[in-house]
This record gives structure tokens, sequence and C-alpha cells, in this order.
């Protein structure tokens, strides 16, 4: 592993998490009061989980994999745990910690608020959140939209937080749920999730997708 060389002027400017990254290792370093060490810690274990996970041989038949996968239409990317990594840290810059209303995450000139309630997710779901909101630098196309007032789905990672009139929702296959949803998809096709779990996550992302 490299040795992190420190950007004072970055450090002082930003007061942030700040990203180190290289094709196949990410480096993180806790610089400020944002973000506790064990906040930290968790963040980068998130971005090892990314990391580990390569696929090797489909776990489905080639006929159900070819119809439901889009990663590759999306990323323009073969599935690789690595390369999402990379393409994640090419949108979000920093990281802080904090109050976040009624969100888990935001996304915000390059740097993604966590709520608390982000560190007692699963490291799977944290992983989720950051690249949904990764999908957020690609610009004002993949902004959200208010859910239905009548949305009767819950956040599957907070039952506190109900979509329904909230900007929780897309109207396009490529936004925020639509790649954590062809993530999930290629995640089951490899056998890192149960069929029963992929199809829960799955059917979970894109029922945040509305469509006239």
């Amino acid at each position: 592993m490299e040795e992190y060389k420190p950007n004072f002027k970055h450090f002082i400017a930003t007061l942030v998490l700040t990203l180190v990254f290289s094709p196949s290792i990410t480096q993180l370093q806790s610089q400020d009061l944002k973000l506790t060490p064990k906040e930290s810690r968790i963040l980068k274990e998130t971005f090892h989980y990314i990391e580990s996970i390569e696929p090797k041989k489909l776990k489905i038949d080639k006929k159900t994999y070819t119809r439901y996968s889009n990663f590759e239409s999306i990323f323009r990317f073969p599935f690789s745990g690595k390369k999402v990594s990379i393409w994640l840290q090419s949108r979000i810059k920093s990281y802080s910690s904090g109050a976040t209303g009624e969100f888990i995450a935001y996304y915000q000139n390059g740097e993604v608020y966590l709520g608390k309630q982000f560190f007692s997710l699963n490291k799977f779901d944290r992983f989720l959140v950051l690249l949904h909101e990764a999908r957020h630098a690609d610009g004002k196309d993949f902004a959200h939209i208010n859910c239905p007032s009548n949305y009767p789905y819950l956040n599957p990672r907070d039952l506190k937080i109900s979509p329904a009139n909230k900007k929780g929702c897309d109207t396009r296959d490529d936004g925020g749920y639509g790649i954590t949803a062809s993530l999930i998809f290629e995640m089951g096709a490899f056998g890192f999730l149960s069929q029963t779990e992929t199809a829960y996550r799955y059917n979970t992302e894109l029922a945040r997708i509305i469509k006239d």
C-alpha cells in the first residue's frame, strides 16, 4: 500500500474525509472532526468490501441473465467490484457525517453527507447507498422526483423513513435506483446473493422508478 501524503491545503479548505485511490485499493484517511475514527473505519471497510467482489461464474441460466442484465449498458464496463469502486470514487470526492433529515445520505457538489443511520447498515447496504449517491454526480438529469402521496412501499433500509411525498423516486431506468437494481442483479447472477434476496432487493429498487 502506497504511503499517503496529506494535502494540508485541501484539508483546511474542506475539512472532510479524503479519498486517495488506485485501481486496486482504496486508502481512506480521517482528517477532520466530521467523521469519527469509527465512521472512517466503517467507510474504509465498505470500500474494501466493494473491491473484493469479482465475478467468476454465472450461477443462473444464460437466458435469464441476458434478459435482465443491463449493467454493462449503464456502466460501460463488465461487472467488477474494483471497477465499480473506481467509478464511484471518480464522482464522490469527500464525505461528512451528521444530520441528514429524513434521508440516509445525500449528495451535494462532490460531497456525500452520511446520516448516522448509514453507519448502522450492513456493508452491502452501505455500498448501495454510496453507489446511489454517486449517480447524482452525473447531473440534474439524475435528480429525484417526489414519490406519489399514496406510495405504498417501505424504505428497506430504514422503516421510519416513508418515501411518500418525498424526493425519493426516479423516472429513468439508469438513475440512482436503476443502477443499484442493476448491481443487485449482477450480485445475484454471480452468486454473491441468494436468489430470494436478489429478487427482493431488485424489486425494491425498481419500485422507486415511476413512469407515466
